[in-house]
């Protein structure tokens, strides 16, 4: 039964980085897309949330990733670990860029380019 599921866990953890990134990926273009026909229902909550989504995501995803990493060593993990790995941390950094001045640790000012393509 363990070689079972070892022998379709590459193809599981490909399925879930898709769905985890693609899903917050999918409403961020979207609620591009809407900001660029001037809509009115607030387009722009859609993108904040893809990105705290990410962030979320990113986070699980480096951590857990991060273990696996520590336990094996980087020439330990296979390639395709690598680039979740990898792709994990830039989404976790991109969402960190959004969660702190939703937390209000940061200004939001400074942000604003990543929703909006240019500060207001």
């Amino acid at each position: 039964m363990k070689q079972a599921i070892s022998k379709w866990r590459p193809l599981i953890s490909l399925v879930v980085a898709v769905l985890t990134i693609g899903a917050p990926l999918v409403m961020m273009i979207n609620g591009y897309v809407l900001m660029m026909q001037n809509d009115l229902m607030h387009p722009d909550v859609l993108v904040l949330i893809g990105y705290l989504v990410w962030g979320l995501v990113g986070l699980v995803g480096v951590i857990a990733y991060g273990i696996h990493c520590y336990r094996v060593g980087w020439h330990g993990l296979t390639v395709l670990q690598r680039w979740l790995f990898s792709i994990y941390g830039v989404i976790f950094v991109l969402g960190l860029l959004i969660w702190l001045p939703f937390l209000g640790l940061s200004s939001f000012d400074w942000a604003e380019w990543i929703i909006y393509g240019s500060a207001n």
